[in-house]
Parts: structure tokens; C-alpha cells; sequence
């Protein structure tokens, strides 16, 4: 099978916007004092191409716009990074930390290489991986029952991923993803450093179109479980589902 370089369809179209919706639902497991906290966010995002080169892509990700609302804690928490007055308050202080602040990503065998330290912990775990947005085909082998598989890693943190291509119809490609998860995670809340251990699976459908090979949308569904521990003390356990969808706009 003949597999396609990054650069062929990454030129010449050098920018694309991705719209990212999400649903977040965690629980920790407290003992006596169950903690539920659920939430859900749009996030609009551009990505630059700066250099694209076999399978090595090197690019710009800004994100442009953030909303949706967080639930805890019996409290609803509203976001919108378009209104600049609610970006005052110490509770959204980590908009002001991703919007409009452009963000390097590097592209290898057709994953971004991924940072084991995260800033925003409700946010970081659906991080998109960029490389996934172009097929890793020419469209000459594109065919229904195609399969294969590939792993990545970033710190302690390992995917495992099996990939099946469901149907080929009016030049596009329907692609099946089963993921194995483990993740670990380290990242800053209220000046503590938090660690999380969770194992899982996702399921993803991505839609590609088979001329260029770049997807043009995603569904994917998340369940996670594992524990969270603050400066190595209170382990607490915990279960996170997440179902997301993607749509890409091709400039």
C-alpha cells in the first residue's frame, strides 16, 4: 500500500478552522461526598501550516473563540471568551491563557507530538491531535475493509489505535477508530500540582475526503477511569465520559 506524504496534501492549502464540541462528564468517587461535575465547550480554532515534509508537519494552532458552561458543585458557570468583561474574574483567568495566543505543534508519522505537562485541567484531556486531520493513503488503495493500526507515546502516557475503513462512497471515506487509552497527566490547580492516572477506550468515526485525504468531520465517545492525587496525597478515584464532535473548514 502506498502511503501518502503529509506535504502532498497539505499544499497548497496552508490553513484550515476547526469547530470542537465537547461534553465532559466527571465524577470523583469522595467517599461519603460523591463530586459531579459536568460541562461542555465549543471551541473554534485555526490551524496554520508553516513547512510540511513526508510524514514531519510543523504548524500554528490559535484558538479563536471558547464557550459553554461548567456545572458543580450545584452551580452553573457560563464562558464566553467573546465577552471581554466577563474575562475579568479569577474564575476565567485560563481563557485569557489560550485564546488568541498562537501555539507551535509538530506533526510526526501523522501524530502531534504531545506535551506531558497540561495548564487547564478540565479542558487539556480532549487536546486534539492534529496529525489525524489527513489519511495516511493515496486514494488509489482507499477501499472499504482497508485496515491497520499504530501506537503513540508522550511521557508515561501510551494509545493504541486500530483503524478500519467502514465505507467509500462519493469521494469519501468513512474510517472506524477504536483507541486502548492510558493517560497520566500533570497539571496546576489553585497552586498545587495535580496528578492523574486513567485508563479507557474511544471510539471515533472521522469522514475523509478520499481526493485529498483530509477529514471533514468526527465523532468520538470516551470512557475513562483511574485517580487523581494532589502533591502524591488524597488519591481520589474517578470516571470521565466525553463525547465530542469536529468539523473542519479547508481554506
Amino acid at each position: 500500500m502506498h502511503q501518502n506524504s503529509i506535504a502532498q496534501n497539505a499544499i497548497p492549502t496552508s490553513d484550515f478552522i476547526v469547530t470542537y464540541t465537547i461534553n465532559n462528564n466527571t465524577t470523583f468517587h469522595i467517599p461519603g461526598q460523591p463530586f459531579f461535575l459536568q460541562s461542555n465547550k465549543i471551541t473554534s480554532t485555526k490551524f496554520s501550516i508553516l513547512s510540511a515534509a513526508d510524514e514531519y508537519m510543523q504548524l500554528t494552532a490559535t484558538v479563536q473563540s471558547v464557550r459553554g458552561k461548567i456545572f458543580a458543585f450545584g452551580q452553573e458557570q457560563i464562558f464566553n471568551s467573546d465577552d471581554t468583561t466577563g474575562l475579568n474574574s479569577d474564575e476565567l483567568a485560563w481563557l485569557k491563557e489560550i485564546v488568541n495566543k498562537p501555539k507551535t505543534i509538530e506533526v510526526k508519522q501523522y501524530h502531534a507530538v504531545q506535551s506531558p505537562i497540561k495548564t487547564n485541567p478540565l479542558f487539556d484531556i480532549e487536546q486534539e491531535d492534529v496529525g489525524k486531520y489527513f489519511l495516511p493513503f493515496a486514494s488509489s488503495v482507499v477501499k472499504a475493509g482497508l485496515s491497520w493500526s499504530d501506537s503513540t507515546f508522550s511521557d508515561s502516557s501510551k494509545s493504541v489505535h486500530q483503524y478500519l475503513i467502514l465505507k467509500v462512497q462519493d469521494n469519501k471515506a468513512t474510517v472506524s477508530v477504536l483507541s486502548d487509552l492510558v493517560i497520566k497527566t500533570t497539571f496546576a490547580l489553585s497552586g498545587q500540582r495535580i496528578h492523574q492516572n486513567l485508563k479507557g477506550i474511544a471510539r471515533a468515526e472521522r469522514i475523509y475526503t478520499i481526493s485529498d485525504a483530509r477529514m471533514i468531520s468526527e465523532s468520538v465517545s470516551t470512557k475513562l477511569s483511574g485517580s487523581s492525587t494532589s502533591n502524591g496525597i488524597d488519591i481520589i478515584p474517578l470516571t470521565i465520559e466525553l463525547k465530542a464532535t469536529s468539523f473542519i473548514e479547508w481554506k
